[in-house]
């Protein structure tokens, strides 16, 4: 039970978390198009499901999760590449530190529940040198 709790907590921060960051993306870009008089697009809003239960599993929905976001990342650095102007550019830079945060965290997540393995890491060669040593 506790772990179930726990479970829909973190998504609660998530999802309030994941909505403040779009909703602060969303608003740096309109009013940038409005600051050079261009129209921003609509809101998908009326989309968006009245349900309070989920289809699908915390596994499959936090994996979704990682995964939209990862390719908000691609989308920002490519917008940033293609761009010439540089404070588009450094907008686009503080999108990726925030968005590459929050993959971070559903991926920290999705490693504490035991649903994606710890990814590789450099090897500690100070720590392979000192074992070695203590061993002759």
């Amino acid at each position: 039970m506790a772990c179930i709790f726990k479970c829909h907590f973190i998504h609660f921060l998530l999802a309030k978390y994941r909505k403040e960051l779009v909703n602060k993306h969303i608003e740096s870009c309109s009013q940038q198009l409005h600051k050079n008089h261009l129209p921003s697009p609509p809101l998908l809003d009326n989309l968006v499901s009245t349900s309070t239960f989920s289809p699908f599993s915390d596994k499959l929905m936090l994996w979704h999760k990682i995964d939209t976001f990862s390719m908000k990342i691609r989308s920002y650095a490519n917008g940033a590449s293609l761009n010439g102007r540089r404070d588009i550019g450094a907008m686009y830079g503080k999108f990726l530190m925030d968005v590459s945060l929050f993959v971070e965290d559903g991926a920290n997540i999705m490693i504490d529940h035991g649903w994606m393995e710890q990814p590789p890491e450099a090897i500690d060669r100070e720590a392979l040198a000192k074992e070695k040593r203590s061993n002759e």
